[in-house]
């Protein structure tokens, strides 16, 4: 049997702990946090281990536990996301100036026997297999990997309530997994069972013993966006290419913490390497010593602006560019490309950036046919017709920079509009429904004989073409008669006072919405013909949510390599330009998500160059290296 959490090498990890940070204790001073269950019981732990008697930990959670902190009061709370823009301000509010440490990732792993036929699966075919609505449906092997024999696929979950299960069940379609699959209690015996069990497929706690171990195999993951398959590790979660995760940060009073040696001492601890050993063996991922040495610096330097999670980039826009980019491709970010690559240009530089509106189908035709290197999409990259792509074996690679989506409002006493399907959208927004389309059981007889009150916009805009874009290849005009008003705020307090009425808005209009607490309205769910979807931050990431537009940019990989293009992709998420990203309501990327996003496209820019063949500069350098190897033996 095959022991991955040892309590006697626990309890001697501690030991050595509180050797290593016993003068912690010195100061009598006691130490307050709040926030994640799930970690708790990592710190208490490094409480004990460093003989801190006064330390209160209160197991409020996350969202709870940031609102607690940003009162005053608590010196530490530990987090399982960043802290929202909206949470950073009521903390700026009450003058509570934070650093904020990465310390530690739960990651999950898909680990199969070891004579599975394949060594990576893609996030789609992870939704096919994995899905609620998959249950009770026979999976094969070789629904997978084609050339392989028949071999029923046996799934083993960990339970429904562990941190395992939830965050499986937040990167896959649908509420929960399948429910015809095997739970296990121990992870021990799972990983023995699969071993042991041919065509069998696990989702485990990522552990580095599970890579040496000969009878089973670590399955890696691609997104359905491009053909690059990535193994669980920090380092792939913390440049933003393994999704199946979700990583812990600590965020402590910066006033408090200057006043407190104590305070500043715990958390020189708990954010240094000493440190890491005892969350392995919690179940947890540590950090990656890039993040420890960012830590350090932030801890020495509360002021710095280093990135957390992953290091500072390397990458530098050079003072002077010279060449030309090629876009070509849907009009969704063109307004935002544009602007970019004008300041990007500058007035006197070189650099001339070419913007063709021509459509997605076009645009992708554009970039596989070699003639551009950025196409610009608004579809999932998995549902678009990449055949000449492959012909031509043009590798290309998925940026996504975030979604555009139309949300209903409808009055709260209204039950027939608590959910609409895409057909009765149609009905009551399409401009042929004007003057025919009247009251409620003009679209089903089932529904009442009452007035439709819509409130509409006095433009039309691309919240519009949204509305009407799940029926018609090409969005069909909106119907004008209607109560007209730009103001977003007026229309829901005109929806909340009037029975049978609906209106549309952008997503950030109804966030919007919701902080000035208008009463009597509610969101209306959409049925694609898969059931109900309510518009959330989740189902809108995840293109649950029928009215939503990604909006992306998929690059030829092989122009990843020149630096026109590089620093391009760098400008979009830099600092000085997040204001553009806000400006055209992109959602599904904040300020706090830029420095990861740099991050990754610096991991991209390595993996094209990896790619490339060698130019006649490194030939010739190799050959000198080389020359110089042999002289000097």
């Amino acid at each position: 049997m095959r022991h991955f959490r040892n309590c006697l090498a626990l309890l001697c990890l501690l030991t050595l702990l509180w050797s290593a940070y016993i003068s912690i204790a010195q100061d009598d001073n006691g130490i307050s946090i709040v926030g994640s269950r799930i970690m708790s019981e990592v710190l208490v732990s490094l409480g004990e281990a460093a003989a801190i008697e006064s330390l209160s930990i209160s197991a409020k959670g996350t969202s709870r536990g940031i609102d607690v902190f940003c009162n005053g009061d608590i010196d530490v709370v530990v987090a399982s996301r960043a802290i929202s823009a909206a949470e950073d301000l009521i903390c700026g509010a009450n003058e509570v100036a934070h650093s904020e440490f990465l310390i530690a990732h739960k990651i999950i792993a898909f680990a199969a026997h070891h004579a599975a036929p394949l060594s990576c699966i893609s996030s789609s075919e992870l939704d096919s297999l994995l899905k609620p609505s998959s249950s009770n449906q026979a999976s094969d092997w070789a629904d997978y990997a084609p050339d392989a024999d028949t071999l029923p696929v046996v799934i083993f979950v960990p339970p429904a309530n562990s941190l395992e299960y939830a965050i499986a069940d937040s990167n896959i379609v649908g509420d929960q997994l399948r429910n015809d699959v095997e739970s296990y209690d121990a992870v021990d015996d799972a990983v023995a069972r699969l071993g042991e069990t041919e065509g069998a497929l696990a989702i485990l706690p990522f552990m580095p013993a599970l890579a040496s171990d000969e009878l089973i195999k670590v399955i890696e993951t691609r997104s359905a966006d491009d053909s690059n398959c990535v193994s669980p590790s920090a380092e792939n979660l913390e440049s933003g290419l393994y999704p199946f995760a979700q990583s812990y940060f600590l965020y402590v009073n910066r006033a408090r913490m200057s006043d407190k040696k104590l305070l500043k001492d715990f958390v020189q601890m708990l954010i240094s390497p000493a440190s890491a050993d005892t969350f392995e063996a919690f179940g947890f991922t540590p950090a990656t010593p890039d993040t420890y040495d960012v830590n350090a610096r932030m801890l020495s330097n509360p002021d710095a602006t280093i990135a957390v999670g992953g290091g500072e980039t390397a990458f530098e826009i050079p003072e002077v560019l010279t060449g030309d980019v090629n876009i070509s491709g849907s009009a969704n970010a063109y307004q935002l490309l544009d602007r970019v690559s004008s300041r990007l240009s500058g007035d006197g530089a070189q650099l001339r950036v070419s913007i063709n509106a021509v459509g997605q189908s076009a645009g992708v035709a554009s970039l596989c046919a070699g003639e551009v290197d950025l196409a610009i999409v608004d579809s999932p990259t998995h549902s678009l017709d990449m055949t000449t792509c492959d012909e031509s074996d043009v590798d290309t690679v998925s940026i996504d920079i975030g979604n555009h989506t139309t949300v209903l409002l409808g009055n709260e006493a209204d039950r027939h509009t608590t959910c609409l399907t895409l057909e009765q959208i149609d009905s009551i927004w399409n401009a042929s429904s004007t003057d025919t389309i009247t009251a409620w059981n003009d679209i089903d007889a089932s529904l009442p004989e009452q007035t439709i009150t819509l409130f509409g916009l006095t433009s039309v805009d691309r919240y519009a073409d949204i509305l009407l874009q799940g029926t018609h290849e090409t969005a069909p005009p909106i119907r004008r008669d209607t109560e007209q008003d730009f103001d977003h705020l007026y229309r829901a307090a005109a929806v909340g006072n009037v029975e049978g009425s609906l209106t549309y808005m952008a997503w950030p209009d109804y966030r919007e919405v919701l902080d000035k607490q208008q009463s009597n309205v509610r969101l209306v769910s959409v049925d694609a013909g898969s059931g109900c979807v309510s518009p959330g931050a989740e189902t809108i990431v995840n293109g649950t949510y029928p009215l939503s537009r990604p909006a992306g940019l998929l690059a030829n990989e092989m122009a990843l390599t020149d630096i026109n293009v590089q620093s391009l992709l760098w400008s979009l998420f830099s600092d000085d330009n997040w204001q553009l990203l806000e400006f055209e309501e992109f959602f599904g990327i904040e300020r706090a998500d830029l420095p990861a996003r740099r991050r990754q496209l610096e991991t991209l820019f390595r993996q094209a160059a990896s790619k490339a063949p060698p130019t006649e500069e490194s030939v010739q350098q190799a050959d000198g290296d080389e020359a110089t190897e042999d002289s000097s033996e």
